[in-house]
């Protein structure tokens, strides 16, 4: 609020507390358009891509897979690729073996929190629950 002024004085201007805004030059209309997360996730796509590329090139001679009753010619790449997808399963397949008797073991011990888990020392510590 403001005091009256007597007639023939001038008027303060009021105080802003708000910050004060830089000055613009000119060509600050437009947003910027540089995006460097952008570039840089399209650079290693782009880099993932050529090296798949260049490891698919260089496995595709030929090669003889020795099974115990027969013998293949297959690429090279095929043998990699089944090698891999095998490993995978093998260790989502592990995993939840791991994870079945993990539960079993905490099922059969009387008293204990379902919710415990052993911490890095590996004594069994109870999760606390925000109550």
């Amino acid at each position: 609020m403001s005091t009256p002024q007597p007639p023939g004085i001038p008027e303060e201007p009021p105080v802003s507390t708000a910050p004060p805004v830089p000055e613009r030059k000119p060509g600050d209309d437009r947003p910027s358009t540089w995006q460097p997360m952008l570039y840089l996730k399209i650079t290693v796509l782009l880099v993932a891509v050529g090296y798949s590329v260049a490891f698919v090139v260089e496995n595709s001679r030929e090669i003889n897979v020795h099974f115990v009753f027969a013998t293949a010619k297959v690429r090279l790449i095929w043998e990699i690729l089944l090698l891999l997808a095998i490993g995978i399963m093998a260790g989502i397949l592990l995993s939840q073996l791991y994870r079945h008797r993990r539960r079993a073991q905490l099922a059969k011990k009387p008293g204990q929190d379902r919710d415990a888990r052993p911490d890095r020392l590996g004594r069994d510590e109870a999760v606390r629950k925000p109550g």
